[in-house]
């Protein structure tokens, strides 16, 4: 192997006073309820807003995508608990950056900073651990699965361990279902990944804008981007397009791809869509043709909660007929096919999970052996360690090794693996330490990649993170402030700078 002593050395003993007390979650047995995350507030009256009128929809639930031009969506029930009260005007719909973590106490581990809280929309993405609940709601019928090594902690109380969830493998076959941890209860899905939720209000305003912006010769694109850009709150964009479908018996995005072209038309309707459409959007176009984008892949399905993974397979069958977990089965092969069929089970354990320091201690000594071993690297034994952590237990797991065996566990990771299995688990294990950078590096690729500006995957990036307003902020800090003077540079000028404009402003 590439690493010799001290990396080939056998772990040191005597950790198991790791975590500091007070800095994680309480001892075993008396894990606290999960706090509650602050809900999605609607925004405040906007330069559309207006009073109900005969025009406004009317406020109930919807199906996600509507059927056909014209008919709103009837009312369903969600499969999520309802929403909470919304916080009041003017508050802000997120935490403030890094909330949620514990205090820094003295001590031997005190040195390994907590992961940035990222995105769990984008996050996600992200997706966020900060920005956007994550988890998703029990769903039945999924079978126990064995207990595995990785786990060393006891049960929880009565009501606080989550119950099983559906995976889309299902029971059986050829790849392991790792059961989830102990620790808070699922939470719900990002803002926008609930599709049967709609905002309360009225959109007819907006609704009204955009007809007249595309009514008749000609189009009014300045139009077009002030309405589709006065909103960061995907639910309200959403109302938004419904309202527009009931009042003028058209589809938005139809009309919308009938009036632009290219990159305007591609950020357009991105924003109209809304980010669970992007993402099964971004997802099918990432397979289809000759080749599969593997950075596509990557760029959805990575970093993201359980319960936005488990709403992009089923909008992704909604809209496709077909299972997004058979479609990536059908792209990839090998160790690569396994771990992404390992990650669209959606079980990783919630942010928050307790974990135990003895528990981290053997998997450090684990990940150690499986990738310095003489007979070759145990891919599914290093797959199973990282879907059984939560991100925050993976940044402590990093940050361990690393004083353990003096070289980085992403250095390693790069001599073990190649391809697009690298890039993955590099992906993984690089928002589970710090997102925020991440993002930022992200952008910047987009930028400069080898054939110029990526301008699809930067659409989908910049869109993405539009939605999070106060965590695009924080990722657009890492670029030095400078993400419109990227713009400015490097995007073809015309209609699809001054909508990139418009959306970086936020």
């Amino acid at each position: 192997m590439s690493y010799q002593q001290p990396y080939g050395q056998g772990p040191p003993q005597g950790y198991n006073q790791y975590p500091p007390a007070g800095q994680y979650p309480p001892p075993q047995g008396q894990y606290g309820q999960h706090q509650q995350y602050p809900q999605y507030p609607p925004q405040g009256p906007g330069p559309y807003q207006q009073s109900p009128s005969a025009h406004q929809p009317p406020q109930q639930h919807g199906s996600y995508p509507p059927p056909m031009a014209g008919h709103h969506p009837q009312q369903t029930q969600s499969p999520y608990p309802p929403q909470q009260q919304h916080p009041p005007q003017g508050a802000s719909p997120y935490p403030p950056p890094m909330s949620g973590q514990h205090p820094q106490q003295p001590g031997p581990y005190s040195s390994y900073p907590p992961p940035q809280q990222g995105m769990g929309y984008p996050h996600q993405g992200p997706p966020s651990q900060q920005s956007y609940p994550q988890g998703h709601p029990p769903q039945p019928g999924y079978p126990n699965a064995p207990q595995q090594q990785y786990q060393s902690f006891p049960p929880g109380p009565p009501g606080q361990q989550p119950p099983p969830m559906m995976g889309p493998a299902g029971a059986g076959g050829p790849y392991p279902n790792y059961p989830p941890q102990q620790g808070p209860m699922p939470s719900r899905p990002s803002p926008g990944y609930d599709p049967t939720f709609l905002a309360p209000g009225t959109a007819s305003n907006e609704a009204e804008a955009l007809r007249k912006a595309m009514k008749g010769f000609g189009t009014d694109e300045k139009a077009l981007i002030r309405v589709l850009t006065s909103t960061t709150d995907p639910n309200r964009m959403a109302l938004i397009r419904h309202t527009y479908e009931k009042m003028h018996n058209r589809s938005l995005t139809k009309d919308l791809k009938s009036e632009t072209s290219g990159s305007f038309e591609t950020i357009l309707v991105s924003l109209a869509t809304g980010p669970l459409e992007s993402d099964i959007t971004y997802l099918h176009d990432a397979m289809s043709g000759l080749g599969t984008n593997e950075k596509g892949l990557n760029d959805v399905l990575l970093g993201r909660s359980n319960a936005d993974l488990h709403a992009i397979q089923r909008a992704y069958r909604d809209k496709y007929h077909k299972s997004l977990l058979d479609d990536i089965k059908g792209e990839l092969s090998g160790k690569t096919e396994r771990f992404f069929v390992m990650l669209l089970n959606a079980r990783r354990p919630e942010p928050g999970t307790p974990f135990d320091p003895r528990g981290v201690d053997t998997d450090v000594g684990e990940l150690h052996r499986v990738t310095a071993g003489k007979m070759g690297t145990d891919e599914v034994a290093l797959f199973g360690i990282f879907m059984n952590s939560s991100d925050e237990r993976l940044n402590v797991l990093a940050g361990e090794f690393e004083r353990m065996y003096h070289v980085p566990l992403e250095k390693v990771i790069r001599s073990e693996f190649s391809g697009h299995l690298e890039d993955a688990l590099v992906t993984m294990l690089r928002v589970a330490r710090d997102p925020v950078s991440f993002h930022g590096a992200t952008l910047k690729e987009c930028f400069f990649g080898s054939n110029g500006v990526n301008e699809k995957r930067l659409v989908y990036w910049t869109v993405r993170l539009h939605w999070n307003p106060e965590y695009f902020a924080r990722v657009k800090g890492t670029m030095g402030g400078n993400m419109r003077s990227l713009v400015k540079s490097y995007v073809s000028g015309g209609d699809f700078e001054d909508a990139m404009m418009a959306v970086c402003s936020h």
